[in-house]
């Protein structure tokens, strides 16, 4: 759980996307074209090739064009310019792909959730480990002991964040569509839990008499082993009365816990709790503060956890940096294992510390808020542990990791959902004498061109 929800001000992070549609021209008057797709992009786009587009008889044009596979012929238009290519929409599948299959959510053409899902599940898993373990070899990483690619096809994702807006016509609720900020609604979602489903109806069921007209809503849901928890975010202050209405809205539901934000606020005000949303890890009960990053899969927690307590269940002190409130690092201390967390996020490390403390009588937990890309752990202070274990955003951890670089410490243990940003801080441990001992990857976003990975190294 070591994403930051906050931006370096402090004040809630607002994850509305940027369309390319709104930065990038759009291309008129030009004729369809027909298009062999040769490869796949590192986002599961479709990239073909052509020449002559505006006259330009000289330079070969990328074409990207989503739901479409390699060695299929197709029929685009061109959209929208993207640096020295285009994006394209479909329009007719001339030839398709052997590897082709129908897409199991009916929303899928037009949903932003998913990418592949036209892809059958073996090539699909081939496609994604090639495109990883691809970007690796290019940025001259070696591979010491790969120890393979797990899955679980039939798992199902346990948080979501919904989109919602009340207009006077009718409410929407769903995900952007592709590359846009228009809501669609969803349509037989094979990778969210079905618990996850009915709370979205639900929800958006309560905000249709309560929103206002106009107002955009982010729905955070984390669901947990007592129940959903869920975090509303406006892009706009919601007076008192829509606030007093909510209130009584949630204290009627089965929620565990509904609370608020705007986006330029800098905590969460709870409206309603009934039992607290909780997590458990062996005999630690941790309740999670709103909003608390929270492994997608069930599955994918399960394996960064035992693969944490294989390496370093005899360790004697370790650090657990982008804590969160322990994921990596909680099942250790029932090992007698001493954890010292650290993260940005003061409610997180709260929570870890009284639930450590409910259940444990003894001061192997200690924690430390501090914004890690701001101010990195220096090196000295480092040499102290066993191990390191970091789960940082997606941008990696730069500053931090170049100062692991300069420490001694022999076992580093670094989690990443962006295998570039991981590539760039992997290259400067080797440099520093750290070898890659292993890496494996999760498939927690199934369908999707995204993978977690869990990498060792070692110094010494």
């Amino acid at each position: 759980m070591g994403k930051s929800r906050y931006s370096n001000s402090g004040k809630w992070r607002s994850k509305n996307p940027k369309s390319r549609r709104t930065s990038q021209k759009i291309i008129k008057n030009t004729p369809d074209l027909e298009v062999e797709i040769a490869h796949l992009s590192s986002k599961g786009d479709g990239v073909g090739y052509v020449t002559d587009i505006k006259n330009d008889a000289n330079q070969r044009q990328e074409i990207y064009t989503a739901n479409t596979l390699p060695g299929e012929s197709v029929r685009v238009r061109l959209k929208t310019k993207i640096g020295k290519g285009y994006d394209a929409e479909l329009l007719e599948l001339i030839s398709s792909s052997e590897q082709r299959q129908s897409p199991l959510c009916a929303s899928f053409t037009r949903c932003g959730g998913c990418q592949l899902q036209h892809l059958n599940y073996d090539a699909y898993l081939n496609w994604k480990q090639k495109n990883i373990l691809n970007i690796f070899e290019k940025s001259n990483i070696e591979l010491h002991d790969f120890r393979g690619f797990k899955t679980s096809k039939n798992q199902k994702k346990r948080r979501a964040s919904f989109k919602f807006k009340r207009t006077v016509e009718k409410s929407y609720i769903g995900f952007y569509e592709r590359q846009s900020h228009q809501i669609i609604e969803l349509d037989g979602c094979v990778v969210l839990s079905s618990e996850l489903l009915v709370t979205k109806e639900l929800i958006s069921a309560g905000l249709s008499r309560i929103i206002p007209v106009g107002i955009p809503i982010t729905v955070q849901i984390n669901q947990y082993e007592t129940g959903c928890d869920i975090l509303l975010i406006s892009e706009e202050k919601l007076n008192q009365e829509t606030e007093v209405a909510l209130t009584s809205w949630a204290a009627d539901t089965h929620f565990q816990r509904v609370s608020y934000i705007c986006n330029n606020e800098i905590a969460a005000t709870p409206l309603y709790q009934g039992r607290k949303p909780t997590i458990t890890w062996d005999d630690i009960i941790i309740s999670p503060p709103p909003g608390c990053f929270l492994q997608p899969t069930l599955f994918g927690e399960k394996e960064l956890q035992t693969s944490i307590i294989s390496a370093y269940k005899d360790a004697k002190n370790c650090l657990d940096l982008f804590s969160g409130c322990g994921t990596l690092s909680a099942k250790l201390l029932s090992k007698k294992v001493r954890v010292t967390a650290i993260d940005s996020q003061e409610d997180s490390l709260s929570a870890y510390q009284e639930g450590y403390q409910n259940s444990f009588q003894d001061s192997l937990l200690s924690v430390e808020t501090r914004n890690l890309i701001e101010a990195p752990v220096m090196s000295d202070y480092l040499n102290k542990f066993d191990a390191i274990m970091l789960d940082p955003p997606r941008n990696g951890a730069f500053p931090q990791i170049n100062q692991i670089a300069l420490s001694d410490c022999p076992n580093v243990t670094y989690v990443s959902c962006n295998p570039y940003s991981f590539a760039k801080d992997a290259a400067v441990l080797i440099k520093a004498g750290y070898k890659l001992a292993n890496l494996t990857l999760l498939d927690q976003f199934i369908w999707t061109a995204h993978c977690e990975l869990i990498a060792n190294f070692q110094k010494g």
